[in-house]
């Protein structure tokens, strides 16, 4: 294997390695720029965010700033919601939008008349 790496990770050496292969590990780890690699050609042991080949892999973006985390604002119609789906789903709820209707109906019959 003419490009044989190697890779440390929690304490275990695992290698050798063609790079793609070596890719993949890295891909299915949870902190891939903290692991150590090497290869021939290599004084030592390096972390994979310091070596070219696997930079796309270790770049994770910084946190964002606290101050650009979407905010939340609640509506006051969003409170009525539950109401109103438990006044038109129950039969309870019917029957007061019902005599509501009625009510409104009488009011607008005496107001022609009156």
């Amino acid at each position: 294997m003419a490009d044989a790496w190697y890779y440390a990770h929690r304490g275990r050496q695992t290698g050798p390695l063609a790079l793609d292969q070596l890719q993949d590990a890295l891909l299915r780890l949870s902190e891939p720029e903290s692991v150590l690699v090497w290869r021939a050609g290599f004084a030592n042991w390096v972390k994979a965010s310091d070596v070219a080949e696997f930079s796309a892999l270790t770049l994770r973006p910084p946190p964002m700033p606290p101050d650009q985390h979407p905010t939340w604002t609640v509506r006051w119609w969003w409170y009525l919601i539950p109401f109103i789906s438990v006044g038109v789903g129950s039969q309870a709820g019917r029957k007061v939008m019902t005599w509501n209707h009625l009510q409104r109906r009488k009011a607008k019959e005496l107001k022609r008349k009156g």
